[in-house]
């Protein structure tokens, strides 16, 4: 599912699009007999970067993996 976002990174207001896997529960055993492992949440892709309507994805593109863990950070302080 996308989702949008407005982050602070390093001082600098982004505005981020991605695609986000919420936490999905285990469940042990449906009535069939078999189960779920659960998923963890997860940024599985993010689509853009933009600061003030300018993109700035290519160039941030090595820091998308702090980006996701900022991203997860907010999310987790909102709710």
């Amino acid at each position: 599912m996308n989702e949008k976002i407005r982050i602070d990174y390093r001082g600098v207001e982004l505005d981020i699009e991605f695609e986000y896997q919420p936490y999905e529960p285990m469940v042990m055993y449906y009535p069939d007999g078999t189960g779920y492992p659960g998923a963890d949440e997860d940024i599985t892709g993010i689509i853009s970067i933009e600061h003030n309507g300018v993109c700035f994805l290519d160039l941030l593109e090595e820091q998308e993996p702090e980006i996701c863990e900022a991203i997860l950070k907010q999310m987790n302080e909102v709710d």
